[in-house]
This record gives structure tokens, sequence and C-alpha cells, in this order.
């Protein structure tokens, strides 16, 4: 023990509670936390350690108990008072921001709170990230200016990591499954990382499900079991055996069967490849019999997954060699380790996410049977032996391990000849994994064949067979009682003569070319540019372009309003007619009385500022409050201006119709509008916030950061641009009509799609939102050379949107399949 008898622990839990309704996550539990101490805290899934973790941590109150910090009580403790005292948890689930670059997710901590910051910080935040990954990850080559969602789960736990690492004044770092998809030497350097840190007096929470890491790395080892308690050892005075028998588990290696190697049990193959190459890999021959398991291993990132998509991907070739060079003879399943991201369905609950992969099995005709899902999912959740209350219980309010389990109850479900599992057993308890053991083993015994790539080196023994990867290439296959921890290892390390594949540099600069989000808008306007040229020959004059491009500013700028509440992952129904009501207000409060007209603009602003807050406080669907709010813009726009009329400021005009030299004043205002808000968005420090807030709000509030002052300033800038919208369709009609910018709604959100965006928020693309706007305008132009009739421009303008959006469904598909 690190410790000495009469030390004050600098942090302690005293008999805290912490209910979820019914459910009792955490009872009368204690937790003395001393400096520069490793503690190593063990249970099954569910025991209540991640809901400890955010007790300390500040983000769950509890329900009853007392924490205290150099021995004084906190009445109230948040997450503001965890940071102060240096405590920082690297979580399970990931703080990141996967729409934001690496460097990115580290800036959000190291930057001061402000709107502005020093020029050249970027340089300085991406120097600062290398210099920190390599400093305690050593070789790991991650790109700093990749986005988190383009890392493996691997990558991306060393960054969750490092970014905890950042703590200002650390005193408590809390490692929460850390190791879960790092490899040996990946976890070694972890490890090390843990004793230089420990020999400095900072205390360590070390949470895992592998036993010999936890023995490895603690001074003290702590075991919670339904959320209490129960019982506290000494890691040099205890076997893992005896670890596993406090956990109420058994794990032992399985007895091997005699069939033959690399046959399985009568010789059938049921997967076989040959001379797999592209991508990452390299010149790939492997096969699986049926009956047998056959592990996947090595270092992580050598190709391991990839070369499982390809052997899930060759399914729809059933019986025929695909192109790849994979052949299937059977159905195949597919489990995932990574839950969060392609496992389960998060509004969903057990029985659906059970049931999705196994609808065959459950039909009456062409309805599902309600009774055969109902027994189907009992069945499986009585064999997994969930912690729930039922299998209508929300996926989302499991454990993670518990998670896991529903994931393996839909593949070994669906009765699939080939079961492909990608690491399954990551963050799951001793207990758990025997159970997926003796599920696997029941599928082999049935015949079936077994897929599975795991990071935990020393669960490979349960296989017949293993193919250990380096750098794109299987070194070794691994049979029987060869198949060995150091066997694995040396393996994994071994290199390999590889193929060089000479236009592979060339396909993938095309590749980026061809996956960024502004080539289909900008096609799609030069494409319109065209086709209006050939129609009229004189748009391409200096007149030409500046009444084309001068009806576009007003969409380009609605557009850009609606990407400002897209990027928060919200949706405006209503900037149609707040547009309208913006035209109103200028052209009848400003054009008579420019200073009431000013007070009446920026009480607009503040208006749309504080209905960003009430969704938020509120938690209302943003759809909702915006469609309420288009009958508050209509109603006062109908008040201020019954019927047409108004007129456009003279200012105005002369401003928007100025003759610049060489391009015309309208192009001048979309190409300013992409620069400003681009500027915003990608290089201002804030920016990164404002874009992180609709991917991930748990991290940037984990970050320091307000969520809510973030989401507001969405909609501040939002309304700004909906302003600029309103006095450039002033411009262009020259008076006032509430109900003329109507149709402005449905089209930005066109246009927003156009563009690039991804409306589940987080991910825009200003450049390409100008471009699609200016598109949009070409299509009613084109149109209108065509004479086609006004009561069908509309319906067109939609198909030709529907062509448009089916290209970039089918490119992002295309892209999806690449990787």
């Amino acid at each position: 023990m690190k410790h000495k008898e009469n030390q004050t622990p600098y942090m302690e839990l005293q008999g805290i509670d912490r209910f979820f309704g019914i459910t009792k996550a955490l009872q009368k539990v204690d937790l003395q936390i001393y400096s520069g101490e490793v503690i190593g805290l063990v249970g099954p899934n569910g025991a209540g350690k991640s809901t400890m973790m955010k007790i300390l941590t500040g983000v769950l109150p509890p329900t009853a108990g007392t924490i205290l910090l150099e021995g004084n009580a906190r009445e109230k403790y948040t997450t503001r008072d965890s940071k102060e005292a240096g405590i920082a948890c690297a979580y399970q689930d990931l703080s990141l921001c996967t729409n934001l670059s690496v460097y990115e997710n580290f800036a959000m901590l190291n930057v001061e709170h402000t709107l502005v910051s020093k020029p050249g910080w970027r340089a300085r935040a991406q120097a600062e990230a290398k210099e920190l990954l390599e400093r305690y990850f050593p070789g790991n080559n991650i790109d700093v200016q990749k986005a988190v969602e383009k890392l493996t789960l691997a990558e991306r736990q060393i960054v969750e990591i490092c970014k905890t690492l950042m703590t200002d004044n650390l005193k408590v770092l809390i490692l929460d499954e850390p190791t879960s998809a790092l490899s040996t030497d990946k976890a070694g350097q972890l490890h090390q990382v843990v004793k230089e840190l420990s020999d400095k007096g900072v205390a360590v929470i070390y949470i895992s499900h592998k036993l010999d890491e936890i023995k490895l790395v603690s001074d003290r080892i702590l075991l919670l079991r339904n959320g209490q308690n129960a019982g506290a050892c000494d890691p040099d005075e205890i076997t893992t055996q005896e670890l596993i028998g406090m956990m109420g588990g058994e794990m032992t290696r399985r007895e091997r069967g005699e069939a033959a190697a690399g046959e399985g049990a009568d010789g059938k193959r049921l997967v076989d490849v040959k001379n797999l190459t592209g991508g990452q890999l390299q010149d790939i021959s492997m096969h699986v019999g049926r009956g047998e398991i056959v592990g996947i291993s090595g270092l992580v990132g050598s190709g391991q997954t990839e070369l499982l998509n390809a052997i899930f991907s060759a399914r729809r070739h059933q019986g025929s060699r695909a192109k790849n060079g994979v052949l299937i003879d059977g159905t195949v399943s597919y489990v995932s380790g990574d839950r969060a991201k392609e496992g389960v369905f998060q509004l969903w609950d057990i029985f659906d996410n059970i049931l999705i992969a196994n609808l065959d099995q459950v039909k009456s005709g062409v309805l599902l049977d309600q009774k055969k899902s109902e027994g189907l999912a009992q069945h499986w959740y009585d064999k997994l032996k969930f912690r729930a209350e039922g299998i209508h219980s929300p996926i989302m309010s499991l454990s993670g391990g518990n998670q896991q389990k529903a994931l393996i109850a839909r593949g070994i479900a669906s009765g699939a000849d080939v079961i492909i599992l990608n690491d399954p057993t990551a963050g799951v308890d001793i207990e758990t994994k025997q159970e997926i053991y003796n599920l696997l083993e029941e599928a082999k015994n049935e015949g079936r064949g077994i897929i599975m790539y795991s990071t935990e080196d020393s669960e490979i023994e349960i296989c017949d067979r293993a193919y250990i990867m380096h750098e794109g290439a299987i070194t070794e296959e691994l049979v029987g009682e060869n198949i060995t921890v150091p066997n694995i290892v040396k393996a994994s390390f071994e290199d390999v003569a590889k193929k060089q594949v000479k236009e592979e540099v060339k396909r993938g600069k095309l590749a980026a070319i061809g996956s960024s989000r502004i080539l289909l808008p900008v096609l799609t306007m030069v494409f319109m540019i065209l086709a209006n040229a050939y129609m009229n020959p004189n748009i391409l004059s200096y007149f030409g372009v500046r009444t084309l491009i001068g009806s576009a500013v007003p969409l380009v700028f609605a557009a850009l309003g609606q990407m400002f509440i897209v990027v928060s992952g919200d949706i405006d129904m209503g900037n149609g007619y707040s547009i309208g009501l913006v035209n109103v207000l200028i052209a009848v409060i400003l054009t008579a009385n420019p200073l009431m007209g000013l007070i009446s603009l920026l009480l607009f602003i503040a208006a749309y500022v504080l209905m960003g807050a009430l969704i938020h406080v509120r938690n209302i669907p943003a759809i909702v409050v915006t469609l309420g709010a288009q009958f508050i813009w209509l109603g006062i726009a109908l008040v201020l201006c019954p019927t047409p009329g108004g007129s456009c400021p003279d200012w105005l005009i002369g401003f928007y119709k100025y003759k610049m030299p060489l391009v015309p004043m309208p192009v001048l205002i979309a190409v300013t509008a992409a620069a400003v808000s681009w500027y915003i968005l990608y290089r201002s420090k804030y920016g990164m916030i404002l874009r992180g807030i609709g991917n991930n709000p748990t991290a940037i509030e984990r970050s320091g950061w307000s969520y809510l002052t973030a989401k507001m300033t969405n909609y501040g800038l939002s309304a700004v641009m909906v302003i600029l919208s309103g006095m450039t369709f002033t411009a262009v009609c020259l008076g006032a009509d509430a109900n003329s910018a109507a149709s402005y709604c449905m089209l930005s959100i066109a246009t927003v799609i156009l563009g690039g965006c991804e409306m589940s928020g987080g991910v825009v693309e200003p450049v390409g939102v100008v471009v699609g706007g200016i598109a949009m305008s070409f299509i009613t132009a084109l149109l209108t050379s065509m004479k086609v009739d006004s009561n069908f421009q509309t319906a067109v303008t939609g198909i030709i949107l529907i062509l448009v959006l089916a290209i970039k469904l089918i490119t992002h598909k295309k892209e999806a399949a690449g990787k």
C-alpha cells in the first residue's frame, strides 16, 4: 500500500447512494483516494463502476452520502468543482467530438474560454497535440489534422487518454476501460504512463475487466458488486483465479477438439479467401471450416477490421467467388465491438435490438408474430442473463457490457452459418465473457464457422486456429496448442514483404477529391450555368451575371441561416416567414425611421437567441418551436404590413446595385458570405465549439464550455443571416410582402443538404451552401428560360433536386464501402 496509515485521503466518498427511480445503482458506497496510489476497480457489468466515476467527476449528484476533498465535506459538488480539484476521467464511451480534428479536441481544453484568440493558435495547437501524443504513445502515427471519425477505435482511445492527461493541476486520473481497444504494446505504454503519474503523486483509478492488467498496475484492488462495496485486496497477495472467484466467475481454457487443422468438423469450408489485396490488405489467404473458431489477431490497425468487412461484404456473392477473392458458402452475421458507432440502435429497447436481424424467424405471413417475437427475445434475455428490468428496457439504460450482450444475441440468434465477431468482448466482465465463450462453443458444435478478432491476445487462445496480422498481411497461422500469447506477440511483430500497388497514391488523391463535400454543389452550379448560357448566351454578360446572382443572394443568406441552426443538430421550419418579417421591418419601419428599424432588428436577433435557449432549457424539439415561431413572425409582419407595400431604402438599393469593376456586387457579397461563415466555423477558436455541440454536447460540457451559450450563439448567427437575407430580398423586390419569402424555408433546407451538410448536426460546409444556393436559383432561371409554366416549376425543381441528392447518396455509399 502506498499511503500511510495516518495520511488523509485526497478525496473520499462516504455512504454514497445513487438511485434512478426504483433502480439502486449505488448503495452506501465508500471510497478513499490517496495521492500517488493506483486503485484497481473491478466488478461485473452493471456493478455501478461508471456511476461512481460520474459522481467523482461531478456529472451526477449523489442521492445521499458525503463527498470530501482533502478532509473537507462538500455540500454541493459539480463538474466545475471536479475540474478545479484536478479530477479527470478518460471515459469508456469517449468524450470526443468525432466531427472535429484530433488537435481541435485537444484545443478545447487548453485554449482560453474567449471568443477570440491570438493569431497562429491552430499551428500551436497542432504542434502541442503531436508532442502530447508522441510523449505518451510513441510511434502512434496519428494525423492530428484528421477528423476523429476517421480514426480507428484504438486511435480514438489513445486520443481520449491523452486529452484527459492535459487536465491542469491533475490530482486524480480515472481510466475507464482504457485498453479495451489497445494492442499489447500500446497497453504497455499506458501502464508506463500510469507508473510515472503515480510517482509524481497523481492518484489513478484504473477500471478494467482485464484482471492480469489490474494486478500489474494496481497498489490496491477494490471490488464493486450490485452497487455495493464487495471487498478489497492487495494485488500481490491474490491470484487472478482467486480474483475471478471473488467476482463470481470462472474462466478456464476450452478443451480443443480433434478436428483437422483448417478443415473444421467435416472438412467443408464456409469461407475461403484467396490472394485478397486492396486498401490496407496485402495478399491475404485464409479459410474457415464448418464447426471451428478461427481467430484474427496482431497489432491493432494491421487490417483486421478491413479483412472482416471484406468477408462480410462478400455475402452478396454467396456460392461464388466475389471480386475481392472471397468465397462464402452460407449465410453471414456480423457482431461489432464498437457498439456506440455501429452496434446498438440507441432509441430502441432490448427487444428490438435483438429482433432486428432475426425477423424471418418470427414472421407469420407478411407480418411479425408478436408471440414468437416476445418468445425469441425472452429466450436470449434469459440465456445471457441481462441485468435489466425486462426485454423492453431501453438499450441505453444498460451498462456497456449488457448492451454488448444484445449485439451478441442478435448475431448468434440469427442462425447464420458464419458468425463474424469484431472484438466482441471489449469492455465486458469476466462472467459475461464466459457466457459469450459458451455461446460460441454451442455455435461451433452446431457446425457453424466463427471468425473472431480480439485485441486481447489471451482471448485468441480459445480458438482452433488463428491468423496473426502485421501491416495488412498475415505473418503466421497458429494451430491448436501453438495458440499462446507469446507466439501471438512474436508473430504480431514479424515483417513481411509487401506488394507495391503503384496507383494506390493516385487513387487516394482521386478519392479525396471525389469525397469532397463541395464537389456536388460545384458541379451542379457549373452545369446550371452552362445550361442557362446555352438557352441565353447574354446571361454570361456583366449585367446577366449581376441579375442572376442578385436574385440568388437572398437564398444564399437564407441557407446560411439554416446552416447555423443545422450545425447545432436542429432545423428551422420558420425561416421563410422570419425572412418575410425582416423584409417588412426594413421596407416599412427602417425606411421611415432608421433608429426604430435598427432597434427592431436587434430585437429580432434577441428573439432568435431566446428561441435557441428555450429549445435547450425546456428540452423541446426545435422543429416544434420553430414551427410555432413561424406564426409569430407572420402575425407580426401582417400587423405591420397587412398588404404588400413599403419601399426599399435608397442606400440599400445603391449598395446592392453598385457597379463594381469586373465583378458584380452580388457576386462579391456571395463570396464574402462564404468566406466569413467559413472563417467563423473553421478558423475561429469558438467555431470548433459551435460545430462540436451538434456532434457531442457531453464532450463540450466536459471540456468546460457552455452548451447553452454555444447554442444561443448559433441561433444568433442564424438571425444575422436571416436579416441579411431579408435585406437583400428587399433590394431585389423593392417593397414588402409578409408572405413572399415563405418558399425559402424548404429551399434553404434543400440547399443545406445539397451544399454538403449533415442534418444530424456538427458537419457543415459554408462554401458548399453558398454554391448550392446559387445553383438552386439557376435552376429556377433555367426553367423560366425554357418557358416552363410557373405552376410546374416547383415540381420540376424538386425532381432535379432529388436526382442531385440521389447522386450524393450513391457517392457517399461508395465512399463508405471503400473505407
